[in-house]
């Protein structure tokens, strides 16, 4: 009984890596590691619980760790002790300690996760969605494999079940142990995290998001996307965006569906969070879509869009830019005029010469859009900035980004503006001699098109 409450009081003391650290230095693994032998259920839950924290986003020294006996917890027949060794093994997973093809984790965890999705057993419904959500993010093989394994469907259903009108909360539906909280406010939980879940399964696969599509989630999104619960509304707009991610004609599917509509209006959403949610799904929609473009100019998102451009919020300021952009991919010229008349060029010279590396691209590609197309389009953007200023910003640039000794994301994201300028630099030398005699720098990068513009 005591160690059983020691491990449960670990588990809620290893809220931070610091924290996670001190205790694996004091030394708590090791008898954690010993109460996943004793025996006693209660006990073993406690301990793998107290693990699977420490582990969260930390290497730990995985010689102390059995993960045999977690993966024999796995296939326990409690499914509360199966949900907490899977969370544990997965924590483990994304710390990258397992040697690949990580087959115990596609073979055991995986299957697992997927039929705990259907067990009603306390709030293993609830917990299971965001534990697949973290196996399988940012992960192309874990994505398959979740597609593999029938997965999104399982979602799917899961959301279906619980996506009934919020009026009736009085209904006698319940999820899992009834008293365990209020059934509305349980059912809400569970649509969200199944939300977060597809979207990170539906992330970077075009199958996958054909998985979700066939499987009728796209109501259930829109329907989300006008709950009254914020969190809710902000985990539909990310699986929006997940989805949206896809080629034209999955891409018109949600359109199809209706979420542009609730898309546009969480743009005035009292979460600045939501709002930077919205205007990252409505991105990717408004790409190479001339009604989404329409529908969102006669909206008036362009104002939103230049308001959140002026953010300081960093991420609503990048969605904010982003936004612009992708009205500006392919648009015509009375699109363009619109956007830059609410922008103004004053305000996209100062979004290029912005600190952060990833608006002064999504900058670049603005000014790219605007003089892609014919003559005109050049004319007007070389009378909007001015000759002298245009000459000036772009060898500036080349000048920085050649300076730069970067790593990382920075370093990527620099390379990506030294390209975008060669491309910008080739548009106007093919098509006004704008750019005749002037000295500019060889960062010895090739004039290619570099498609980034998908969130």
């Amino acid at each position: 009984m005591i160690a059983e409450f020691t491990a449960a009081i670990i588990a809620k003391c290893c809220d931070t890596q610091e924290q996670q650290m001190q205790l694996a230095s004091a030394g708590v693994i090791p008898p954690l590691v010993n109460l996943l032998h004793s025996g006693h259920v209660k006990a073993q839950e406690a301990a793998l619980d107290a693990l699977a924290t420490l582990c969260r986003e930390n290497t730990i020294d995985s010689n102390q760790l059995t993960t045999a006996t977690m993966l024999d917890f796995v296939r326990d027949k409690c499914p509360n002790m199966r949900l907490i060794a899977a969370t544990c093994l997965t924590n483990l997973y994304r710390t990258g300690i397992f040697i690949e093809p990580f087959t115990d984790i596609v073979l055991v965890v995986l299957p697992a996760l997927v039929k705990l999705l259907k067990d009603p057993t306390g709030d293993v419904q609830e917990r299971a969605p965001l534990v697949l959500a973290d196996l399988v993010k940012d992960s192309e093989d874990m994505q398959k494999a979740a597609y593999d394994a029938d997965a999104i469907s399982r979602l799917a259903e899961l959301l279906a079940s619980v996506s009934s009108k919020e009026s009736d909360e009085d209904s006698d539906e319940h999820i899992g142990i009834p008293g365990v909280g209020s059934v509305a406010k349980r059912r809400e939980k569970v649509r969200e995290n199944s939300l977060i879940a597809i979207a990170a399964a539906t992330l970077l696969k075009e199958e996958c998001r054909s998985q979700a599509i066939n499987s009728k989630v796209l109501p259930h999104v829109v329907t989300a996307l006008q709950s009254k619960y914020p969190h809710v509304r902000l985990a539909a707009c990310q699986c929006a965006k997940s989805l949206s991610r896809s080629v034209s004609n999955l891409r018109t599917s949600l359109v199809d569906a209706g979420v542009a509509g609730p898309l546009l209006k969480l743009l005035q959403d009292d979460s600045i969070v939501v709002q930077a949610a919205a205007c990252g799904a409505l991105c990717n929609l408004t790409l190479d879509f001339s009604p989404m473009k329409k529908s969102v100019i006669d909206a008036g998102a362009i104002d939103r869009f230049v308001e959140y451009s002026r953010s300081s919020d960093p991420k609503l300021q990048l969605n904010g830019v982003w936004a612009l952009n992708s009205l500006l991919y392919k648009a015509d010229l009375a699109a363009k005029k619109a956007v830059m008349k609410s922008l103004t060029y004053d305000a996209l010279i100062e979004l290029l010469h912005e600190p952060n590396p990833s608006i002064q691209e999504q900058a670049l590609e603005i000014v790219r859009n605007l003089v892609c197309g014919q003559q005109e389009d050049i004319e007007d953007v070389i009378e909007g900035i001015g000759r002298d200023d245009l000459l000036d910003v772009l060898e500036c640039k080349l000048q920085v980004t050649s300076n730069m000794g970067l790593e990382g994301e920075d370093s990527t994201t620099m390379t990506s503006v030294s390209i975008q300028i060669s491309y910008l630099s080739d548009i106007i030398i093919q098509k006004e001699s704008l750019l005749t005699g002037c000295n500019w720098i060889d960062i010895g990068t090739s004039v290619v098109y570099c498609n980034k513009y998908v969130k």
